[in-house]
């Protein structure tokens, strides 16, 4: 009977207990609800605020890239993709400074090595352009987006063997690509060039 007694007097301690922590009439809930609203609240001003901020950044890709810099300096690759943003919107003087530092920073970095010769080729610095492709297609073999370019400044510099040969490399490592897509018409070209000079 005592066992009976203990567990009723159990069950009405826990039950008085749980009204206390759970009553909405008292003081002490009211003002942890009120405390709670208001961290909560702030806390999503907060974020809120921190987002926008952050979207300011993400609205346009040259930001983004820009911001990318500066909080990477030295990484040659959002270099490198700050300049082909830079490119793609016309300005090819803060581009050309931003390949140059991939370019620096990384040497062997295939594509800041493309991308800069394509602008070196655009102002006339087809010299130091040849070299550029050249070494990129050294150091990536499969790049056929250099190799293209090499075999173009090949063609017009007359140098129709040398721009054979890439065209030809193209088509073999990937018949599949736009690159080759492009390169077979000027193996044709180049084919009937090679055939009347004979």
């Amino acid at each position: 009977m005592s066992e009976l007694s203990d567990s009723s007097a159990q069950e009405r301690s826990f039950r008085s207990l749980r009204a206390g922590l759970v009553s909405s009439n008292s003081p002490s809930y009211i003002t942890m609800l009120r405390v709670r609203l208001l961290i909560s609240v702030l806390l999503l001003a907060v974020l809120s605020a921190a987002s926008w901020k952050r979207n300011t950044v993400y609205a346009d890709a040259v930001t983004l890239w820009r911001d990318a810099t500066l909080k990477s300096p030295n990484k040659a690759r959002t270099h490198n993709n700050l300049g082909l943003m830079l490119k793609e919107r016309g300005r090819l003087p803060e581009a050309m400074q931003e390949f140059e530092r991939a370019v620096e920073l990384q040497p062997v970095n295939a594509f800041a090595l493309n991308n800069l010769a394509t602008l070196y080729c655009g102002i006339g610095r087809r010299e130091e352009c040849a070299a550029l492709l050249r070494k990129a297609v050294l150091i990536k073999p499969d790049y056929l987006e250099a190799r293209y370019n090499l075999a173009m400044y090949y063609y017009e510099k007359g140098l129709f063997s040398e721009a054979l040969r890439e065209y030809e490399a193209i088509v073999q490592i990937d018949p599949s690509s736009k690159e080759a897509a492009f390169a077979r018409p000027m193996i044709a070209d180049l084919q009937n060039q090679k055939a009347k000079r004979r």
